[in-house]
């Protein structure tokens, strides 16, 4: 269940916001911020909203945190423990 979650936050980085970055490019340990995606807090508002949009649920406000979006393989974890 994990590979699939990670596969659709790729597509999401890489179809649904506009960073110029290519699918391939987007490693699951990839940090969302700097020395990685350089995701601005902009950015990070956008993807998780697309991403509550994507598997049709909302985060809790004590889960909108930097320790569960550091990267893909933490929002994968957060995502998971949401749609179980």
């Amino acid at each position: 269940m994990s590979e699939v979650i990670t596969e659709k936050l790729k597509d999401i980085i890489a179809e649904k916001m506009d960073l110029h970055i290519q699918r391939t490019e987007i490693a699951s340990d990839i940090s969302l911020m700097e020395g990685g995606l350089g995701l601005d807090s902009v950015a990070i508002m956008e993807f998780i909203s697309l991403v509550e949009a994507e598997f049709s649920f909302k985060f809790n406000e004590d889960e909108l945190n930097m320790d569960g979006f550091r990267d893909l393989r933490t929002v994968t974890d957060l995502v998971a423990t949401k749609i179980n």
